[in-house]
Order: C-alpha cells, then structure tokens, then sequence
C-alpha cells in the first residue's frame, strides 16, 4: 500500500505488525535478565525501572517481558537515553493478549505530540508509527489487525527525505511518502504505558467514560532501536532468522466456571482464578467468592468478584446469565448508580446464610454508587444513599427466588427512576453475544403454555406482545441448560411488563448490543462499545417491569422466579402457575400453624406444635394450582428426624431433601420433594423409627 498524501496531521502508521535488522542498533531491550527489579538495556549498558506486576516468559530467543495490560510498564529517563539521529527505525516482537482501550505504546517519546514519536498499537490492534513535528505533520493508517496469543513482527522507519514505513511480519504494510522533520524530545521513554491518561474509545456516554493510565497487556521482546531507516530487505531478512517455532506463553483467557465439577448441592466458599495478571490485582485470601452447585445438573449458580459479585447463572458450556441489579442516576454523580461500576467491590459482598441438602440461601448487598464510588441519593439528614439488598432462596431444581430490597429515600421524587431487572448475557475472551445467544433470542410463554419466539436477525423487536399476559421468559443461549425468568403478570403502572433492550446496537460489529467496561475491566467507565472480542464483555436483551411485591416508605421489595432448565417456555407454565397461583394448603393435624405459602421463599410454611409428633395436611392440588415440586419449611420441629409419606406412601430416596436447620429461635425443618401434581394430595410428616 502507498499513498504520498502530506497533510498538517501527526505522522500515523497502522498495521498488524512489521520487523527490523540487528545491525547497528543503538538502544536494545532484550528483556533477557532482571538486574534489580530492572530490564537491562545492552546498548547503553543501564537499567530501566519496571512498574507493577510483570514477569520474564520464554521470548523470541531466551525471554521476554510479559506486562499485565493493568499496571506494569517500563520509564526510561531522557538524560540516559541515546541521541537519535534525524532517520531511525524502531521494531519489536510483541504477542498481544488484548488490544488496548487506545493507541499504547510499544516505545514512545514525545512532549505533548510537538516533538519526538510513538510507535504502538491501537484499540484494534493496528500498528502505529508517528512522528511529532509541530504542525507540519502527517497521517497514514492501514485497517490490518494483529492477531491474538501470536507472535508478530512489527518494525517502523523514518526516513526525513522519504518518509514513512511500517512492516508486519517481515512485509511493507503501509507508506507514506514526503519530507518531514524528526526532533528528539527531552522527555522520558514509555513502553507498555502512554505518557498520559487518555479516555478509552467507544465510550457510550462522556463523562462516566474516564482518562485512564492505558496499558499494553502482552509480551514484547527485542525491542532495538536504530540509527538509520531499515530497507524492506533488512527487515524482511530480521523476521525470516528470529520468526519463533513456539507460540507465546498467554494461556487462551477462560471465564471461572468451566472447571467446576458437579457435585452435592449446596453454596461454597471459595477463590475463582481467571488469568494469572488479573488475579494478581485482588487484595483477598482464600474465600471471596461463593458458587452454588447442583448435584444432578452441570450449571452453577457463580457470584464472582470480577462481575462484582452479580450473581450469574452458569450453563454446562460456561455461558453466564444474570438479572441485573437495581440502578439508578443523579444529578450529583456521575452516569448511571450501580453495583457494574463497584469494579473493586468496596460496598458489594455476598455470604451464605443457610447451605444444606434441602436448600441454599445467599445474601448479596450493594450500594448504588458511580464509576467515582460515590453513592446516589445521599440523604442528608442521615449520610445514607441507596443500598440494595438481594436474597436468593435456591433449591435443588435449579429454581431459585430472587428476592430485591431497594432502600433508598428517592424512590417517589419526581424524574427519578429506578431499574430492577435487564437480562444480560456475560461472554469471555474469544467470545461475541453471536458466539453464544442464538438469533432467535427470546422465547414468552404464559400461563396456558402458548409462547412466542422473537428474532434479532432483521432488527431488534420493536414490542414483545405475544402471548397475551407473558410472564415466563426463557433465554435462548447455545447451550442445553437456559436461564429462565418468571414474574407476576402485573406490570409497574403505565408499562409494558417484558420489553426488548433497544439501546447501543451497533449492527456492523453484532446484532446485539456488546460492551466491554464490564466484567473484569478496571477502568472508570460506565459504557464502552467492544471493538473486538478480546476482553470479558457483555450483552443486553430485555427488560422487565414488574409490579413490586410490598413497599414501606424507604424500601420497596420486588421478588421473581429464575433459574435454568432444558425445557421450553412453554413447559415452564405449571412451574409459574405453582408459584403465582399456588394450591391452598390445609391443615388436619392438631397444635400447628400455617402461614400459608410463601412465593419469597418458594415455600409452604408451617409452625409445628411443640408436642406433636406428627404432622398432617392436604394441598388442593389442581390443573390451575399444580405442584411443581413441593419445598416446606416446618419451623419450630427440632433436631428430631423426620419421615415424608404423599399419600400414604414414602418418595425414593432420591427424591427427598431433608434438613434441619438450626436459627436463634428455634431449629427449623426444610423439605424439598421432586413431585409434579395436578391432582389433591396428602402429606404426613412423622417422626423417624
């Protein structure tokens, strides 16, 4: 490619990668030893300082520098830098493992872009070279991209006559022809870092999309620079004799989850790694994060730091799932109150409060707060701002509560919102929302078992109103196992109940949206368009707005049914039916309570008499009330062991979940039974024999 256009822009060259001769170097950064905590450069016979976590792989030759893309760089000071001479030629070998939230260096030397140059690498992985002369600068870009966890070549030559060159992988990529001026700035040299903070590219909004240090994350090796313009024979001759035999050490990046082995129900403590470099940023022990397994079916149910301890529903092949959280805005933060923007995780935590054979309930809370951490709705009086709290009450077939506390003394102030529930896809690296949500991305069903498919292929749906009164929700991910959502059927006031996600499509790059400032990211940011599938990201398909279930003057309280399956939408019914419009239950034994049914636990709750052995009642059963599966909580019955029959007769032991539960008032029984009814039944509950 050639163009001989000269404009009075900065001198740029794009390109996938580009290399260079040893002859006649005068500076060379092998990245061969440490001396110090420093890299030695050959040339000058000194050290340069390395900042933040890095670490020497196998190079080219014998090592390179690996640097996290997060903290890590090298500064050399200017006085101890070599005088370049008016044409020169940089190359390197560099093996990226993302592409950087802007154009990062892979050497540069400039002050403020008047004098000097940078050679390095944009937000989509193309090469740039250019070179700062004042105003009498120009402008070159090629569209080629490097690949990622491959080693590449990349050189760039300044001729002052000439102009400029760029090579990838030992070919010409791009040139510009002209006479420039190059003069050394007295500044210091940067590599993996830029000499100033820059905002990321694609920011969705301004001000919540913040500058930011950007960093390089790969591992560069035979850095050298050259006094002289390198001939496309040097550099072609340079990549020929060092092209590697071996890939570069950067493991293909893998969301946690995946390794996870079945095994029996119930929540546990535990550390999840991602990659090495991102894992070495947390400032935690042993026992951050919580997964919840199921002891007959290979998803998880995973709350992770990296997405801020969101709680997500993993399938079998590691795609993750969640409902979002509740968000807000206000004037005096900046951009969008959320826990996505807690990237550190200062006010989200989670802990279990009950892991046993017959259920598992995990507590998540979190404030509402900015990229900046500052909390929305401070409440002067008090120095409170909005706090959410979220209890999942979780039972063993992978049917979970989602029960939502909003505090907040905001929620009735004119033009303020609050959102409860978006439906968001999480990819990892590697991975676009293409690669795991099918075209046909929704399905919704209703209490009569009819549903509806709505498409992405042509457009995003304009409304979702098929079937009439949709409450079931499956989303269609590639994998056996969905996630599934029910709600009430009543809507917030003047909304529709479920409605698709139409905001920041970007159709050329995917038919659904795809942002990439969470999960995992570091940088202040509250939206970001994903430019490449390089980096965990995620995807938004609908909302839903669905009438709360109780409110006091600060708090209000929404509940919803979620989960996985292998069924349809439309199997889904009876299961919504049991838990919107749940059998009556009626008591015959002696000495106990009920409190009826309880849809924030999913639970029949009964308080047994403190004498009586044994207890009975029938539930009323029916098409319109069917049991999908019968979970109890018996307060009060002690330590003793207990024995289920339906109707005069004992499940399979495979179908029974009993625990006794010790609580400050009293030792609790949980049952959950695997059985599905249309019909009355009755149960007995005895003491065992």
């Amino acid at each position: 490619m050639k163009k001989t256009l000269f404009s009075s822009i900065a001198a740029f060259v794009f390109f996938s990668a580009a290399a260079v001769a040893y002859e006649g170097p005068v500076a060379r950064w092998g990245f061969d030893r440490l001396v110090s905590g420093k890299v030695f450069e050959s040339m000058g016979g000194r050290s340069d300082a390395v900042i933040g976590n890095f670490k020497l792989v196998k190079g080219v030759s014998a090592s390179a520098l690996k640097l996290d893309g997060l903290t890590s760089y090298v500064v050399c000071e200017s006085a101890t830098l070599p005088k370049m001479s008016p044409d020169f030629s940089i190359q390197a070998w560099v093996a990226l493992a993302a592409y950087p939230l802007n154009f990062c260096p892979i050497a540069a030397q400039h002050d403020r872009r008047k004098n000097g140059y940078f050679f390095g690498i944009s937000d989509k992985g193309c090469v740039a070279l250019q070179i700062f002369d004042g105003d009498a600068t120009k402008k070159i870009a090629t569209d080629a991209q490097l690949g990622l966890r491959k080693w590449h070549h990349i050189v760039g030559t300044f001729d002052p006559n000439r102009g400029l060159a760029v090579y990838i992988d030992g070919t010409q990529a791009a040139r510009l022809d002209g006479v420039a001026k190059f003069t050394q700035a007295n500044q210091p040299l940067f590599i993996g870092r830029s000499a100033e903070k820059q905002k990321p590219t694609g920011g969705v909004r301004g001000d919540p999309h913040m500058p930011t240090d950007i960093f390089y994350d790969g591992i560069i090796d035979e850095l050298i620079i050259f006094n002289k313009p390198l001939s496309a024979d040097e550099v072609s001759a340079q990549y020929i004799g060092d092209k590697p035999t071996q890939p570069p050490d950067i493991p293909m990046r893998v969301l946690p989850g995946g390794t996870i082995d079945t095994g029996a129900f119930g929540a546990f403590y535990t550390r999840l790694k991602y990659y090495d470099e991102w894992d070495a940023l947390w400032r935690v022990t042993d026992f951050p994060d919580v997964v919840v397994r199921f002891e007959n079916a290979p998803y998880k149910f995973i709350l992770w730091r990296g997405t801020s301890y969101i709680p997500n529903w993993v399938t079998e092949n590691n795609i993750w799932y969640n409902n979002e959280f509740t968000e807000t805005a206000d004037k005096k933060t900046t951009g969008c109150d959320e826990p996505m923007s807690d990237k550190q995780c200062r006010y989200s935590n989670v802990r279990i409060i009950e892991s046993n054979d017959a259920r598992t309930v995990v507590h998540w809370r979190y404030a509402l707060v900015d990229v900046t951490y500052k909390l929305a709705h401070i409440d002067q009086r008090t120095g409170w701002g909005d706090w959410t709290d979220e209890v999942f009450t979780i039972w063993p077939d992978g049917v979970a509560v989602r029960k939502v506390t909003l505090h907040s003394t905001a929620m009735d102030k004119p033009r303020l919102w609050h959102e409860w529930q978006e439906s968001i896809v999480v990819m990892g690296p590697g991975q676009k929302p293409e690669t795991v949500i099918q075209t046909e991305a929704i399905t919704l069903a209703n209490f009569n078992a009819e549903s509806h498919t709505y498409s992405w292929a042509t457009e995003v749906p304009r409304s979702m109103s098929q079937p009439q009164n949709a409450c079931i929700q499956l989303v269609n991910t590639k994998s056996k196992y969905k996630p599934f959502v029910i709600v009430f059927p009543e809507p917030e006031a003047n909304m529709k109940l479920i409605n698709p996600f139409r905001n920041c499509i970007r159709r050329d790059v995917s038919l659904f949206p795809w942002w990439n400032h969470w999960p995992t990211a570091q940088n202040p940011s509250d939206g970001r368009f994903a430019p490449a599938a390089d980096r965990a990201s995620h995807s938004s398909l609908t909302h839903i707005r669905w009438k709360h279930y109780s409110r006091t003057k600060n708090t209000m309280t929404k509940i919803m049914l979620n989960g996985m399956t292998d069924k349809s939408a439309a199997d889904l019914a009876n299961l919504a039916r049991s838990w919107v419009m749940p059998p009556e239950l009626t008591l015959t034994s002696q000495g106990c309570q009920t409190q009826g049914y309880d849809p924030t636990q999913r639970a029949y709750v009964i308080t047994a008499g403190k004498e009586a052995p044994t207890l009975e009642f029938t539930i009323a059963a029916s098409k319109e009330h069917p049991i999908a599966n019968l979970p109890l909580l018996i307060k009060n019955w002690g330590t003793r062991q207990a024995v289920l029959t339906i109707d005069s007769r004992r499940l399979p032991a495979s179908d029974i979940r009993m625990s006794c539960v010790d609580k400050l008032e009293g030792t609790n029984l949980v049952i959950w039974a695997k059985i599905d009814r249309t019909t009355p039944l009755n149960v007995t509950i005895t003491l065992a024999r």
